[in-house]
């Protein structure tokens, strides 16, 4: 069997290449071929171009990288009509993966969306591009299920991959008795995980963090 993975962001590469490396568990003789990042290139994947590592979110951030989108969505259908993967894999990243979803149907293989985007909050219209390009949703939302069978479309819930996270990476029970114990209101701070949301995020929310911490010196 030959899987091929298509992750553009570091955040999918790290839930690939946890899902990948359960699937060679299970089936060690199964070939892992596609785009990714350094979580994914640290498993048997052979990878084509390391997509994650330029995740960019915005228009003008996408633009210089446009030619290197297109070469590498060219690439993917060269491999789909020269290697016939089994089934091509999606992982989050839709505004490269719709394209890489073509190509695969283009040749008759088979598209599983892992973690697809969440088309029920910011646009139900495209459904009609899942409908048309996927075949499987594999949903880390149970309640997404419902949503997406309700039009249509073949789904299954698979669990969040956060939970398995955190179950590798035990919460420290010492830093837990602490805020526990601790008087001060706590807020905790995520900014991202791409580069450009932690450059773009990080300092305005340091600011608004100052103002609360000003106004409510109880809170750290």
């Amino acid at each position: 069997m030959h899987l091929f993975f298509s992750v553009g962001e570091p955040s999918g590469d790290e839930h690939a290449a946890e899902v990948i490396e359960e699937i060679l568990s299970r089936h060690p003789e199964t070939r892992i071929s596609g785009f990714g990042g350094p979580c994914m290139a640290q498993t048997a994947c052979e990878q084509l171009y390391p997509l994650a590592n330029h995740a960019v979110m915005g228009v003008f951030r996408v633009l210089p990288l446009l030619l290197m989108y297109i070469k590498q969505i060219r690439r993917a259908g060269r491999w789909f009509e020269n290697e016939r993967p089994d089934a091509v894999v999606l992982v989050d990243c839709p505004g490269f993966n719709w394209w890489v979803a073509r190509q695969a149907k283009k040749h008759g293989i088979p598209v599983y969306y892992y973690l697809p985007p969440q088309l029920w909050a910011w646009a139900p219209w495209r459904i009609r591009k899942v409908r048309k390009y996927v075949d499987h949703i594999l949903s880390a939302l149970s309640f997404e299920v419902e949503w997406y069978r309700q039009r249509g479309v073949e789904v299954d819930f698979v669990g969040h991959p956060f939970f398995a996270e955190v179950a590798r990476h035990p919460l420290d029970q010492e830093v837990l008795s602490s805020l526990q114990n601790d008087e001060h209101r706590v807020i905790g701070v995520l900014p991202g995980s791409r580069t450009q949301e932690v450059k773009r995020n990080f300092p305005v929310m340091l600011k608004v963090l100052s103002r609360v911490h000003a106004k409510h010196p109880d809170v750290q």
